[in-house]
Order: structure tokens, then sequence, then C-alpha cells
């Protein structure tokens, strides 16, 4: 019988969070004999200056020159503090300036790593993959390092399920002692330290020859919990002041509590250069960005031949950047926006320009004038308010990996029970502030955006809460999988139960399923669901060399603190479904042992 799970979604479970991606279910036989491949598994792409699936822009030519020179003179610096750490506001333009400093990095041979921590992508929004994403490109960018790195992933497959401190010292700091300690490697070296010397002293006797690497990290605070926050922060620390560690840390964040306390106390804040963005000239950079933009719009938008020659006067320009309040997301928005063909941008701007927030909104909410803008641009004439809150908010909070939606064949559309083309036809006019690069997922252009989304004190008729979003994603999970039954064989069944699963365990009110469903759809789906587990289970004997059970995944769900004090307040009635709705999925009909 072939095996229905020959190309299975692999899952992980931590903390009721699930990942879907197109693997083999036995994570650790991926390149087992191929210890780069295995590395690069474990490792989030994304996180990467050069991924090819995200793409960020660096800064505009001649804007927010003086923070990065700034920057680039203690990467250059070897007696600099050996972290720095740039502080700035949502949408100030931390990952642009970021983005650039790695530009210039590579360009002076600085550069060695980077993770850029993002809230919109899984891999990205937690600190499981950092270390080895940090080690797969340690391991391309240093010479010779590689082979360590190899030989330590070899010596230890399950490094990668590991504490990342663990992972630190094995994938890290001793392959770079191992290296260190080499023979080839102390000759090459101390021709190149001649070499560099002799180089160096010929441009300025007086300037030091050793040059700093650099190892770039952005928006922390995208991580989605503030202990991983703290953690990643403490291991750096660790790291960067090791003396079998050559790199330096640039670390740009918003100013959260976590993190700057984290900063702020010793020894960190002994070991950190701190740069505030805020404190940084940004008037003038906006001016030039916003003449750069308008006078590509001018040239480009099908409305040109109408456009004055002297738009937009100096008035309103004026005037965005004063809302702007040294937000680059702003004037960002403003174009992309002003950009639509649909639109004429002359009347647009005086719209933007004439659209002000309240003065007790100016004095209570930092980003009011923000507000105000997203408050326009998604309420465009016509609009379905409800169904697009309905649709931005699966946007934010579904769980299915980026890319897995086209494998598993399930557009949004799709997922919510639409007609075909009804959320294209919907977000037609949102391209200023979402990416439409996936052909099944929009995604949000910054964080700003969910911010706003999931406040509701800002978001006004289009707030709607975690706990609603979830019922509903999980209720649209149900429907889709209860569809694909009737093939018994699809392991699409089994995808869409975890990706239910997983938004039912992240639901805090379960008195909302005992309205819902749980009393009558639930029951009677996890009976359908059993009456294929045979096909699963044959599935499954095929895949006896799996060395992690399936079962025990679901049990690390069962047994976490957090969901122990989860069933803890709930009312009798809700507590049986929960715990039938989470131990059926837990149970070894489902998956037999390997020796039955």
């Amino acid at each position: 019988m072939a095996s229905v799970l020959k190309n299975a979604s692999n899952f992980t479970m931590d903390n009721a969070q699930f990942n879907v991606a197109q693997t083999n279910i036995h994570q650790g036989a991926i390149g087992h004999n191929d210890p780069m491949r295995m590395l690069l598994s474990h490792s989030a792409l994304s996180a990467m200056a050069d991924s090819p699936t995200v793409y960020e822009p660096t800064c505009h030519p001649e804007t927010r020159t003086l923070v990065s020179n700034h920057i680039m003179v203690w990467a250059r610096d070897p007696k600099a503090t050996p972290i720095l750490w740039l502080s700035g506001p949502a949408g100030a333009g931390k990952s642009c300036i970021q983005r650039t400093i790695v530009q210039s990095t590579t360009a002076e041979g600085l550069f060695v790593a980077c993770f850029f921590f993002s809230i919109k992508q899984s891999e990205t929004n937690n600190q499981s993959r950092f270390i080895a994403t940090l080690a797969a490109q340690l391991a391309e960018n240093i010479p010779g390092l590689k082979w360590y790195i190899e030989r330590a992933v070899k010596k230890d497959s399950r490094v990668f399920t590991k504490t990342l401190e663990l992972q630190a010292q094995s994938l890290i700091l001793k392959p770079l002692q191992e290296l260190d300690n080499s023979m080839s490697n102390r000759l090459t070296r101390a021709f190149w330290r001649t070499l560099m010397a002799l180089v160096a002293y010929e441009e300025d006797p007086d300037t030091p020859w050793t040059r700093a690497n650099v190892i770039v990290v952005d928006g922390l605070d995208e991580c989605v919990e503030q202990t991983e926050q703290t953690r990643i922060l403490g291991l750096i620390h660790s790291l960067a002041t090791h003396p079998q560690f050559p790199f330096r840390f640039a670390i740009a964040s918003r100013p959260e509590y976590a993190i700057r306390t984290a900063f702020s106390s010793t020894p960190m804040s002994n070991d950190t250069l701190i740069l505030r963005l805020e404190e940084y000239e940004a008037d003038e950079d906006l001016r030039r960005f916003m003449k750069a933009e308008f006078s590509r719009l001018k040239s480009g938008h099908p409305a040109s031949k109408s456009i004055p020659s002297d738009w937009p006067s100096t008035e309103h320009g004026n005037v965005l950047v004063t809302k702007a309040s040294r937000q680059f997301v702003y004037v960002s928005i403003v174009m992309k926006h002003l950009k639509n063909p649909r639109r004429n941008p002359v009347l647009e701007l005086q719209h933007i320009v004439g659209h002000r927030a309240s003065a007790n909104d100016l004095k209570s909410n930092p980003f009011a004038e923000l507000d105000a803008l997203y408050d326009r641009i998604l309420h465009p004439p016509d609009i379905d308010t409800s169904l697009l809150r309905t649709i931005l908010h699966s946007i934010i909070h579904d769980k299915l990996e980026e890319g897995s939606s086209t494998r598993l064949g399930y557009d949004l559309d799709t997922l919510l029970g639409l007609r075909s083309g009804t959320t294209a036809s919907t977000l037609v006019d949102l391209h200023s502030v979402l990416n439409f690069n996936s052909p099944t997922r929009p995604t949000f252009h910054h964080k700003s955006l969910i911010d706003f989304l999931t406040s509701g004190s800002r978001a006004g008729d289009l707030y709607q809460s975690n706990d609603r979003t979830h019922v509903e994603l999980t209720l649209a999970y149900f429907k889709l999988a209860q569809r694909e039954i009737v093939t018994p064989a699809s392991i699409s069944i089994w995808n869409l139960t975890l990706l239910a699963t997983s938004h039912a365990c992240s639901v805090s009110d379960w008195s909302l399923f005992q309205r819902h469903f749980a009393k009558y759809t639930l029951p009677k789906f996890i009976d359908r669901v059993f009456d294929v587990t045979i096909e699963f289970q044959h599935a499954y004997l095929e895949q006896r060399g799996m060395s992690i059970h399936p079962t025990q995944h679901f049990r690390r769900v069962i047994d976490t603190p957090v969901m122990d004090e989860r069933r803890r307040t709930l009312d009798p009635y809700s507590r049986r479904y929960h715990r039938f709705f989470v131990r059926s999925f837990s149970s070894s009909a489902l998956f037999p042992p390997p020796d039955s």
C-alpha cells in the first residue's frame, strides 16, 4: 500500500503553536546525510537579508545618512562596544536602516550574518530558529568554519531540539574554537594579519588594522514573547563578550519594556552603545523622500497629464511632514496610496491633508495621525466593513504557514466560504498597506497596521477580538476538513485538523465554543475522523523509522502549564469538551506505537 503520508506535511507543537510545512513528518530525517541541508531546514531563510521570499526596502538615497554613518563608524572601530542598540518608535525606518547597514558592511567585508525578526511569519516571530539561522550564515561567510559546523550537526542531530544556549555552544562557539585552534588556520591568520597590517600602515600609520565583523539583528520587538526577547538579549550578550567570539551585534528594535529593561541593566548597559533614532533630525529626509516619490508619481500615474507641474504645494508638503512626526511609514503609505491608478492623486492628497486627528487624540495617542490615515485608507467608498474586518483579522491570525496555502489549495475565499474573487475585489484599493506577492495570502506592509487593527480604542469598526477571530478560523478549518473527509486517504484532513486545533487552543474564552459548535458539530466531526484512522494507521506503520512518535507531540500540548491553567478556569461543560477535543487528537488510536 502506498503511503498517504509519503509527502505529508510536518508539524511541531510548542505551547499550542502549529507549523505546517512541506516536509517529511520526521524532521530529523531531513538531510540526515547532508548536515548543511539539515541546518538550513531548521533555519529561518526569510530572516536572512538575501531571502528571495521577502522584499524589504533599504533607505532612500540621501536619507538617514547621519545615523547610518554613526553605525558604520562603530562597525569599523575595533575598540567599540560589542553591542549597538538602535532604538526607535514604530514606523521610524529602523528596518530600512538595518538593511542599509547590511549592504554597507557587506561592501566593506564586515558582514557575517543577520536575523530580521518579523511578526508576519511564524519562523521569524520567535526564538526557535535564531541560532541555527546565524550558524548557517557563519558557515557560508567565514572561511573554514563550515566543516566544523557540519561536523557538529553530524555528531548531534538532536541539537536543534535543545536550548538556545546549548545550540549556540554546539553550532557556533565550539566550531569557532576548533577553527581557531587548527594549524592551517593559524598559518592563514598569521599571513592575513601581516598583510592587513602592511596595508593599513600604508594608508594610515596611526590606524589599527584589526577589523571587526558584524551580525545585524532587526525587529527584536516582533519576537512575540517578551520572555524570549529577554532571553535572546542575554544570549547575545554572552556571545558578544565571549573571548572566542570575534563578532559584534547591531540590534534595532522598538523600546519595548522588556528590551529597554535588559539594555539598562548591568552588565549589558556597560557593553552597549545606544543610539536613539528619535534624536536624529528626520524632517529633511522626509522631504527628500517625498520629492523623489512625487516626481516618480507625476510621470507614471495614468492621470499624469492632469497633474499640475507645481504639485504638490510647499504647504501640503509641510503638512505631510508635520503629520508624519518623524515616522517614515506615514509618508511611505501616503505615497503608495496616491499611486493607486483608480484614484485622482491631487484630490486624494487634498483629502489626506484635510483629514485631521482630533486634539484629544493627538494628546493621548502618539500615532493619532497615522491612525487617521489608516482609517481613511481602510474605508474606501462602498466597502463592506464587516467583510473587510473578517478578512483583515483572518490575515493577522491565520496560522497557515507562508506558502502552505498553495500546496493545500486553499485561498482566503475558500477558507472563509466566500465566492471566488471576493477577497481580491474587497482589497483592491488597499495596495498601499498590503503586499500581494503571495497568490493566496496578502501580508501587511508594516506591523503598525496590525497594532492599529488589534486595538479596540484605535480601530473603531474594524476592531475584532482575537478570540472571535480564532473561533471563526477554527470553524472554517473544520468545515474544510469535513469536506475533505469524503476521501479518507487525503492528508489534507490531517493538516486541516491540526490548523483547527491550533486556533481552538488559542482561544481564551472557551464558552465561545459552547455557543458555536462544541455541543453538536465537534463530536460528530471527531467520530468521522476516527472512521478513517485506519488509513493513517497503515501509513504510519510504513513510517516506522520515526524517532519521535506523533502522539508525543500532542501530549506536549496537553501537559503544558498553560493548558493545565486553561482547563482549571473553564466551567464544567466547557472543560469536558476541551478535554475531549484535545485528547481525541492525542489518542494512540490515530497513530499506534511502532512496536504494535
